[in-house]
């Protein structure tokens, strides 16, 4: 445990400094799953704790495998909104988007660690599977778009972007798409009433919607 506090204090200070996170041990991990969405296939149910997103009792990163993601492939220019609504209206979803482009050399169902941050870059030279150790190539996760919940949350940290739209419980997130390609996206919860159960994961309806320029 106390390794990974040092290794939290160090991340989030590397958020702060660049934006940027370099994992400095090979604990490179497989989210239990990954959603693939589409024009055919916009919709899915992903399934998230209540403080997945950004949890205060974790350096206030947010926890990979609390969480839950999506994927989908566009072209530049082109608008990407994600909608998410939870079934328990006090789990303010929070959303962060990543580019994997051509420094991208892993495979796309690899993320760097049990932890990512909201608002940055999360990258690992040389990563390794944390079960076999096989190298996997570099994971290069550019951040393109993050924000949260905003209505009836009494948090409001800088940088994270709160999103008011009169709707607890929901949130949207809308960008241009920087480059042609594969981006993967995290979903969580953020500052939970205290009525949300901390041992279930909740159902945030997904939406993910392309428009062309």
């Amino acid at each position: 445990m106390k390794s990974n506090r040092k290794f939290t204090i160090k991340a989030v200070s590397l958020v702060v400094a660049g934006l940027v996170v370099s994992s400095v041990t090979t604990a490179s991990t497989i989210p239990s799953s990954i959603a693939k969405f589409s024009p055919d296939t916009p919709d899915h149910v992903l399934k998230a704790k209540r403080s997945s997103w950004r949890d205060p009792a974790f350096g206030d990163m947010g926890w990979t495998h609390s969480s839950d993601w999506g994927r989908f492939a566009v072209k530049r220019g082109q608008t990407v909104t994600i909608k998410a609504i939870s079934s328990v209206v006090g789990l303010h979803p929070g959303i962060t988007v990543w580019y994997r482009g051509k420094d991208d050399t892993a495979p796309n169902n690899y993320v760097v660690d049990h932890f990512y941050p909201q608002n940055a870059n999360t990258v690992e030279f040389g990563a390794k599977d944390e079960t076999t150790g096989a190298p996997i190539g570099n994971i290069v996760m550019k951040v393109v778009a993050f924000g949260y919940d905003q209505d009836n949350n009494n948090k409001n940290p800088k940088a994270m972007n709160g999103i008011t739209d009169g709707v607890p419980g929901q949130v949207e997130l809308t960008f241009k798409a920087p480059s042609t390609g594969h981006y993967m996206f995290v979903v969580g919860g953020f500052n939970p009433d205290d009525s949300v159960d901390p041992a279930l994961k909740h159902d945030i309806n997904t939406n993910v919607s392309v428009v062309n320029p």
